[in-house]
């Protein structure tokens, strides 16, 4: 009985894998039938944000029949006379199609591409490649500018220039506010303008060494509205205050040291060792000369503010050196 059920069973699985759909093969990439006679992708370089280019694609036929191509799509920025594609690509002929690559409004590494189709049905589509990097409408020759050591008598100036491309004139503003001890002067020269920015270390408040200034400046090209600029400086004492403020900050410290060393190793003598201000003393009087000297400073009340004027022998200008206390009771 159960050999009898059996073969039915059997007949009905082989019908049902006959009628099972089989996955569908893939359709077959039509061969290719022309060929690049030029670099492919076609590199135009460094391009101005004006500067219209002109790519060529050479195409080589490799059919053996005439076919038409024509323009499905093209990037954006490009451009070609449709003309160069009406006769038909005739089996080994070689033709040079010219595409016009405008950069406006683009920047950086720009990709682009013409994709091409055919009469012929049994013809891939064919997709031409170009690369370029456009260049910014306005550059400066440096964002940052090291003045190096200063002497406080010199005032010396870091220049940044800007140029524009594309033929109009350019206008630099300095937007950001500068410090008491920088000037700022825009010398317009068409399609460029130079900032100059002067360090006058005479204006600089005691106890200021070093600085990394920040400049904000804001231009009329399109794509780059602010730039951001530095400018390093450094004072060139001929003696060195170590350190250049000497700031009480707690209750329980009220002596400290003040380490003084010639800039060129030589010794050098305090003529005067004067203090403007309460609420300090000086601890030590100026000994003979040396290359290195200590004064010692006590704090002897709760003033927040005072200065160490110190003259040597044979310099004009004095050593001013803040002194501060930072009462931590004081509200903040």
């Amino acid at each position: 009985m159960h050999r009898g059920l059996a073969l039915p069973v059997a007949l009905m699985s082989a019908l049902l894998g006959a009628q099972a759909p089989r996955p569908k093969a893939a359709d077959p990439v039509p061969p290719a039938q022309i060929a690049l006679t030029t670099p492919f992708p076609v590199h135009l370089g460094s391009v101005g944000p004006r500067e219209v280019k002109d790519a060529v694609f050479g195409i080589r036929s490799l059919a053996d029949h005439p076919f038409h191509l024509k323009v499905m799509d093209l990037s954006l920025g490009l451009s070609l006379d449709e003309r160069q594609l009406q006769a038909a690509l005739k089996p080994g002929e070689v033709r040079l199609l010219h595409v016009r690559v405008d950069p406006d409004g683009m920047l950086g590494t720009i990709r682009g591409a013409v994709r091409l189709g055919t009469d012929d049905p049994a013809q891939p589509f064919y997709i031409l490649r170009y690369d370029m990097s456009v260049r910014p409408e306005v550059t400066v020759d440096a964002e940052r500018r090291d003045l190096g050591a200063v002497a406080p008598y010199e005032s010396p100036t870091a220049t940044f220039r800007f140029t524009r491309e594309g033929g109009e004139p350019l206008r630099v503003t300095l937007v950001s506010p500068l410090p008491p001890y920088l000037d700022a002067t825009v010398v317009p020269l068409g399609a460029t303008a130079d900032l100059q920015i002067t360090f006058r270390p005479s204006r600089l408040k005691p106890g200021m060494l070093a600085g990394l200034e920040v400049l904000k400046v804001a231009t009329n090209g399109p794509r780059q509205p602010v730039f951001t600029l530095y400018v390093d400086w450094r004072l060139a004492l001929p003696v060195i205050p170590t350190p250049s403020r000497v700031v009480f900050d707690d209750l329980k410290t009220t002596l400290q040291a003040l380490v003084l060393a010639s800039r060129d190793g030589q010794p050098f003598r305090i003529v005067s060792a004067t203090l403007e201000g309460g609420g300090f003393q000086l601890v030590d009087r100026p000994g003979p000369p040396a290359a290195r000297q200590v004064l010692r400073v006590r704090r002897t009340g709760s003033d927040p503010a005072a200065l160490l004027v110190l003259r040597f022998a044979g310099q004009d200008a004095p050593l001013r050196v803040p002194l501060a206390f930072l009462d931590p009771r004081a509200p903040r």
